[in-house]
């Protein structure tokens, strides 16, 4: 990292702004061409979880290369100066990289649904965490994309 007073260390930090973040940037690559998709994610450590529609162009780009990067960001905002070259961005974000593979066992895929389910269901965070029944049609109509972390670091600004 180029700044590292910038940096972020702290691997509890880095969970938190991953565990806080509402969505994940995963960005592909597609025969040489960049592809970023937004995405509803879940974290537990050292894995993301991604659910997916069971065809799309991310799957077919991941049943190609299944390697992607990663990126999610926390309290993002504008920061302004009287003079326009000064403003900048305050944010806390996180971008990594992994392998994905798709989850095809059940059992596999209700408890990576629970980590997501978990991670916007309201009041879960406070408390144990919960499991959730799925029915078979559910299951069967959702790719479970497990992401293998390899390489993370964070990075704040404004802070």
């Amino acid at each position: 990292m180029r700044k590292s007073d910038k940096e972020i260390k702290d691997p509890e930090l880095i969970q938190e702004i991953l565990n806080q973040s509402e969505v994940c940037r995963v960005a592909l690559c597609d025969d040489g061409k960049p592809y970023i998709v937004p995405m509803n994610f879940g974290y537990q450590d050292p894995t993301l979880y991604l659910h997916s529609a069971t065809h799309g162009r991310k799957i077919d780009i991941l049943r190609k290369n299944n390697n992607l990067c990663f990126q999610a960001d926390i309290e993002t905002g504008l920061v302004t100066s009287k003079i326009p070259c000064d403003w900048g961005m305050r944010y806390l974000s996180v971008i990594g990289s992994g392998k994905a593979y798709f989850l095809h066992d059940t059992a596999d895929k209700k408890e990576a649904l629970d980590v997501i389910m978990n991670k916007y269901s309201p009041g879960t965070s406070s408390r144990p965490e919960k499991t959730f029944q799925y029915s078979d049609k559910s299951l069967s109509s959702v790719i479970i994309i497990k992401v293998e972390i390899e390489e993370i670091t964070g990075k704040k600004s404004g802070f």
